[in-house]
């Protein structure tokens, strides 16, 4: 780890991680701002349903963009028309189109400054470092997810959602200001770039888009509804489950360090999405206390390995010219998992409760699993 943080743009690039997913954890209360607005629970529902839809729409645009355009530029533009999105939801205090138009903003350019970010790391790391390093930077996300909700309550406390969204244009800008120390690296490659569907379809990253949609839907369907279990099956707190699964992630990603990029990452994906699978079933069957928090470990230790072995996977076999698009489309998936997964479990809870719905995700996951070996075979051989 003394190595990735001795190279100037990998420390500098972790730090603005930080500082900016800080802020997007911040506005996790943003839909307590909305409801204080007048907002109702469908609509909040809706405007999500359409900000996803919009990033969803623009990423082949954001792909492209990012292969010919230098990441550090992208990161400039879009940090700083962040900022003023988020200071402009601070101003509001009634809806209409100066409410939605920042929402819609903030939120787009949320998911180009993560996906812009994650491109950045990916660049500035050697081959042989890219697994650790991708893991390594994937804790300047985890960490705020405890930082900023714990600030969080007590910035609503002392100064009400404007302050909070204030806060989180604080981080943003710091983040921002941050950026201009990067150096600028060069583009990658000298191919000719497809385009961004033929990126998508090339033949060997079409197993990896698979296991990760697997992947997703299982994170997606945990942060969607174990508020509302938890209020189901009070055994624990919210609080309590996401300190375990965050702690374990963190120290998944710790231990696992340059280990990653030794380990056969075939093998590693299918034994951790087995692990979240095994993790949604127990949280579909608990009824304890105890057998919950198992979930919850089980949960985070197959998060803390999945992401950066995936990602360092997506840009290992992605051509250098091509490698934005690749990214734009990795991110992308966690998208379309929330707008696919999320009414169907919707739907199976309120018909037949959450040990089905979650425990049908669980099979889903082993299912999908077995897939992704038969096909990553046939693509890689």
């Amino acid at each position: 780890m003394r190595r990735l943080f001795s190279t100037a743009p990998y420390a500098t690039v972790w730090v603005i991680g930080f500082f900016q997913e800080t802020a997007f954890f911040l506005l996790v209360n943003l839909p307590g701002r909305l409801q204080q607005l007048g907002v109702g629970e469908a609509g909040i529902g809706v405007a999500y349903s359409v900000s996803a839809l919009a990033a969803l729409l623009l990423r082949p645009w954001f792909g492209r963009l990012l292969d010919v355009i230098h990441r550090r530029t992208v990161l400039r533009a879009a940090g700083i028309l962040n900022v003023a999105a988020t200071l402009a939801l601070s101003l509001v205090d009634e809806t209409g189109i100066a409410l939605w138009l920042p929402f819609l903003a903030q939120r787009v350019l949320q998911i180009v400054l993560f996906t812009a970010l994650l491109a950045y790391a990916a660049d500035s790391l050697p081959p042989e470092l890219r697994t650790q390093g991708l893991a390594v930077f994937g804790l300047s996300g985890l960490i705020p997810i405890t930082v900023a909700n714990l600030a969080g309550d007590a910035l609503i406390s002392f100064a009400d959602y404007p302050g909070l969204l204030v806060a989180a244009a604080a981080s943003g800008t710091i983040s921002w200001v941050l950026v201009w120390r990067l150096p600028l690296l060069p583009l990658l490659g000298s191919r000719p770039r497809r385009s961004f569907w033929a990126v998508v379809a090339q033949r060997d990253l079409l197993p990896l888009w698979w296991i990760t949609f697997m992947f997703s839907i299982g994170m997606e369907v945990m942060f969607t509804f174990m508020r509302t279990y938890i209020n189901a099956r009070p055994v624990t707190t919210l609080g309590g489950f996401f300190a375990v699964y965050g702690s374990i992630a963190i120290a998944t990603r710790l231990i696992g360090g340059r280990r990653y990029d030794r380990l056969p990452h075939r093998l590693v994906t299918v034994v951790a999405i087995s692990t979240q699978a095994a993790g949604l079933g127990l949280v579909a069957i608990a009824h304890s206390t105890g057998i919950l928090l198992v979930g919850a470990a089980l949960l985070g230790a197959a998060h803390g390995v999945v992401f950066p072995i995936l990602s360092s996977q997506v840009v290992s076999r992605a051509r250098g010219s091509e490698r934005g698009s690749a990214i734009a489309m990795f991110t992308s998936i966690f998208d379309i998992a929330l707008l696919t997964i999320a009414p169907i479990v919707g739907l199976v809870i309120d018909r037949a409760g959450y040990g089905p719905a979650f425990g049908g995700v669980a099979i889903t996951l082993g299912l999908g699993t077995a897939v992704f070996v038969v096909l990553d075979r046939h693509a890689t051989e």
